[in-house]
């Protein structure tokens, strides 16, 4: 998709709205706790030109068509140095299978490359072969939301 662009959250400020209610559905999806309030919230993080959090954003036709989320959770292991997290990778049900979601995987990787991480984690449940075909490999299984999901990491070549 020669057109397809990918942009920080920030420079779309009026696409927020519909990032955030991507963000629910996902989280809906998954099983997770979520408010479209509490996305919205937790966006606001991710414009505050801050490393990371951080969404991309595909545009095509300056309309949004997917995102990606960067995210550090914090645990109460009390961990120093938080492990960088793929989240909430979406992409519009018409639009998929057209490489706008590798797209979007490809440009949170560049991202983090910049900032000199050197890899980066997910959870998966129903699209673990899709992360492994692109070179992530599961470390283990646990239970988010009730479910069993995969939890996945990239390591990422400098």
């Amino acid at each position: 998709m020669s057109s397809l662009l990918i942009k920080p959250l920030e420079t779309l400020p009026e696409h927020m709205a519909i990032i955030a209610a991507w963000h629910h559905q996902e989280c809906e999806r998954q099983g997770l706790r979520s408010t479209l309030a509490l996305r919205r919230q937790r966006l606001q993080l991710h414009v505050q030109q801050n490393a990371i959090p951080k969404t991309l954003v595909a545009v095509l036709a300056d309309q949004p068509v997917g995102c990606v989320s960067l995210v550090r959770y914090s645990f109460s292991g009390g961990e120093t140095a938080l492990p960088v997290w793929l989240s909430n990778l979406f992409v519009l049900e018409s639009l998929r299978h057209q490489g706008i979601g590798e797209a979007l995987i490809n440009a949170a990787i560049a991202y983090v490359k910049q900032l000199a991480f050197t890899e980066l984690w997910l959870s998966a449940a129903d699209y673990t072969a899709f992360y492994h075909r692109r070179g992530w490999k599961v470390t283990r299984q646990a239970r988010l939301g009730g479910r069993d999901v995969n939890i996945m990491r990239l390591t990422i070549d400098r």
